[in-house]
């Protein structure tokens, strides 16, 4: 389509902090709260078992595997005039009627059953096809319905009655559940049809473009014209389009990876010509970039193209995208559907991201392969969202609660392109191809764990974590950094996760920019904070820079800098270094402005919990604060202990004479 749970904040402490460091070694990593973890079940668990549906009962018992569209538009009132043959089979389970969704505003004429007439109920915008005998599993049916009526205009428009400079112009936009508004059918994504032909008379004057190929165009009495167009690669109904006008059509052609050839048909508005010309013939190029990328065009037996419609933006429509502009990022969104969305499905709209992250990806590889990867990574912190909401759609009942652009479009988009990071582009986009092209997915409906996968299967990776994270959870990570360099002369980084929502497991990298090089490094972070030793280097570092290449969506705070002091929801500790220590260990502490300047002090403990030391004692202001301990006790370990806002924060340390 064109294109968490939080844990409770602790009251603060009003005048006072009493500080108690009990360490622990030399990486001191705070792991993620019961809190966290029991709500970031919860959610998980609630994604899995409460799938909705629009089917009924009976629906879910019957197989679609052929619709045949016949209809003539009566434009001077708005009207279309036909019949639909739907062929298909019955499953297992024997329903009680054979079930068609339906308007109730268009009317039903008369129903027909392998060639018999038969009984009907139509309610409740569906159709209710009672058989003439019982419905055995395994029965194959032919049901034909013949049907009239001015169609509703729902969702993004359905069906619609247009005008273009005074010109009459049909159009349709069935996603998400508009196909029954002028069709009967099984309006579902979860089944896809094999094929499908329909068949549309209109005045003379006007062009009709639809799915797949035109087979036949015959001039009829009366001054009327037939189209009959042919789709032979499985699709599903909201796929299904018809767009009528006097347009201008040209033509151009793709060459296929194996050199097949593919037409490249464009219907424009007249007037519109000279305005999308430059950027059509654009296509061509995207297509050979996503064949490299995704594995080569869907539909090399049919064509693509696009035909202009009156609505804003564009649709997917299987084999011609209907366009409502004309911009470069429209193009490709559309085109990438092809693969992501049409080649395989959603199979309902609770995983609406797997079309539209998707396409929305599909565009930054377009820019990337268009003006380089500096055009890529500002593509992507152009479309950054640091909202609430989770990426997978818990209601998927309106087009309003399907189609969020932050969330559907944006932060999905965002997902894949954070998975090209973790896996590397090898792995990434094996897994892409594999993905689109795998026996039992291709033309087909998928869902979120059939990506999964599918990358697991390619990159031996387990991406539960990533999928649960990013997916079914929400919000992202913010990081804090800090970095020193210890008495032997190695590089210390320590990371923080400032959020007060759920810790992100994230592999992140590193550069340490020096006077004469840069270095590069990847750790994998998970808990609340980390410290890694990164090994000696040979100067300070001019620079530590986390993720310099945007392949995660964050904000980050950088600690070292004195002027910077993030808002945080609750205090800091940093490891205690050095560790071991003789005779004197020092700690830091991170103070958030909220706090305001604080009466602090530290208590340090021995193995029999003994208080050996009091340090620190005195006025705490927001930022870091150090505190030094110079030992004048035996060899031995000993526990430093913070209490801080109800909190208890502790490191070890190791004294050694």
């Amino acid at each position: 389509m064109w294109a968490f749970c939080q844990p409770k904040k602790n009251q603060l402490l009003n005048n006072f902090l009493q500080v108690t460091f009990i360490l622990v070694n030399v990486i001191f990593s705070q792991k993620k709260t019961d809190q966290n973890l029991i709500c970031s079940q919860t959610k998980s668990s609630s994604q899995v078992f409460s799938e909705t549906s629009t089917l009924t009962e009976d629906q879910g018992k019957i197989d679609i595997t052929y619709y045949k569209i016949d209809f003539e538009i009566d434009f001077n009132n708005e009207q279309i005039l036909g019949s639909v043959i739907a062929n298909g089979f019955v499953g297992l389970d024997e329903p009680d009627y054979i079930e068609f969704d339906f308007s109730d505003e268009m009317i039903v004429d008369s129903v027909w059953l392998n060639n018999e007439s038969t009984s009907f109920d139509h309610i409740d915008d569906r159709i209710k096809v009672l058989a003439p005998a019982s419905i055995p599993g395994g029965y194959n049916f032919s049901c034909q319905i013949f049907y009239h009526g001015s169609p509703p205009t729902s969702g993004f428009g359905s069906y619609n009655f247009d005008m273009h400079n005074n010109i009459d112009h049909v159009w349709t936009l069935s996603e998400p559940y508009g196909a029954r508004d002028w069709w009967p059918c099984k309006d579902d994504p979860s089944d896809k049809a094999d094929s499908l032909d329909i068949i549309v008379t209109v005045p003379s004057e006007q062009i009709v473009v639809s799915n797949g190929l035109l087979v036949n165009e015959q001039d009829i009495p009366n001054g009327k014209k037939m189209y009959h167009w042919s789709e032979r690669y499985p699709i599903c109904t909201y796929l299904v389009s018809i767009a009528t006008y006097p347009y201008t059509i040209w033509t151009d052609t793709y060459i296929g990876l194996n050199g097949d050839t593919l037409p490249l048909e464009y219907y424009v508005y007249p007037d519109h010509y000279e305005l999308v010309y430059d950027n059509y013939l654009l296509t061509n190029d995207m297509m050979e970039v996503f064949a490299d990328k995704f594995g080569e065009y869907p539909f090399m037996g049919e064509k693509y193209g696009h035909v202009e419609f009156g609505r804003g933006g564009g649709m997917e429509h299987q084999t011609i995208s209907s366009m409502g502009g004309h911009s470069e990022w429209l193009i490709a969104h559309e085109l990438g559907h092809q693969w992501w969305g049409d080649l395989v499905t959603c199979s309902s709209f609770h995983h609406i991201w797997l079309n539209e992250g998707f396409a929305r990806f599909s565009e930054a590889i377009w820019d990337e392969a268009s003006r380089g990867f500096e055009a890529y990574k500002s593509y992507w912190q152009n479309h950054s969202y640091f909202g609430p909401g989770t990426i997978y759609v818990e209601e998927p009942q309106t087009a309003a609660q399907i189609f969020n652009g932050n969330l559907t479009y944006n932060k999905a988009g965002w997902v894949v392109h954070m998975l090209r990071g973790v896996m590397g582009d090898s792995l990434f986009f094996e897994s892409l191809k594999s993905y689109g092209y795998n026996d039992s997915l291709a033309y087909s409906d998928v869902t979120t764990e059939d990506f999964k996968n599918v990358c697991e299967d390619i990159s031996g990776l387990n991406l539960s974590n990533f999928f649960e994270q990013w997916i079914y959870n929400e919000y992202y990570p913010q990081y804090g950094l800090l970095w020193d360099i210890n008495e032997v002369g190695e590089l210390i980084i320590t990371i923080h996760q400032l959020q007060n929502w759920q810790y992100f497991e994230m592999p992140i990298d590193i550069k340490v920019v020096l006077t004469n090089e840069s270095l590069f490094f990847r750790v994998n972070n998970q808990f609340q904070t980390e410290e890694y030793n990164l090994g000696s280097i040979n100067s300070i570092p001019l620079s530590v820079q986390l993720d310099p290449d945007g392949w995660i969506l964050k904000e980050i705070q950088y600690l070292n800098n004195d002027n910077i002091v993030p808002e945080l929801s609750n205090i800091l500790i940093y490891p205690a270094y050095p560790n071991p220590f003789n005779p004197e260990v020092t700690f830091k502490y991170f103070l958030p402005t909220r706090f305001g300047e604080i009466q602090s002090e530290i208590h340090i403990y021995d193995l029999q919990g003994k208080l050996i030391d009091k340090i620190g004692t005195g006025k705490s202001k927001p930022g870091i604060n150090n505190v030094s301990w110079k030992a004048n006790a035996p060899s031995g370990t000993y526990f430093i202990q913070m209490n801080a806002n109800n909190n208890i924060y502790s490191q070890k340390v190791q004294m050694v004479k």
